[in-house]
């Protein structure tokens, strides 16, 4: 019997771990970038390199939030919101935007590219899903249409 109360905390401690295995994977942070693949209305691929969102998402455990920022040559988007995993598959559920726009349209400089901020706002207020590759080492977006521009999230671990 006393060998049996000594044993139920240490298998509670063990089946809690392995109830959150499944998202292990997932957790910590991602660095990488939106990659435009085409510009509704026309684009040279100068135009498409120039056109990307560099930034990263930190996966927490803690009440499942992530924070995600990403940075154009006169934007920046921060999103903060819940997550949720299926299967290979987390889904990034908004629930905070903040866009700094270096000023808006008035200080905005004419020989640098902006993605206009309700384009960006209307872009990442809808759910995001990644993939992970089957090397666990990065994960993949759906294609989705920011503003006229084209692409998919990539994103690589950084750290945990």
């Amino acid at each position: 019997m006393r060998k049996l109360c000594l044993a139920l905390p240490i298998l509670a401690i063990l089946l809690g771990c392995n109830r959150n295995k499944d998202l292990m994977p997932f957790l910590g942070k991602w660095s990488g970038e939106f990659d435009v693949t085409e510009i509704q209305g026309g684009g040279t691929p100068a135009d498409m390199k120039r056109e990307k969102l560099k930034g990263f998402v930190q996966v927490y455990a803690t009440n499942r939030l992530y924070k995600m920022q990403m940075e154009g040559e006169q934007e920046t988007i921060d999103i903060d919101g819940t997550w949720t995993i299926k299967a290979n598959r987390i889904t990034l559920t908004p629930k905070d935007i903040v866009i700094d726009d270096q000023g808006g349209a008035d200080k905005r400089d004419p020989n640098k590219k902006f993605i206009p901020s309700d384009a960006a706002r209307a872009a990442y207020e809808r759910p995001l899903v990644l993939a992970e590759t089957p090397d666990k080492k990065a994960l993949n977006g759906l294609k989705i249409t920011v503003g006229n521009l084209v692409g998919a999230h990539k994103f690589v671990k950084d750290s945990f």
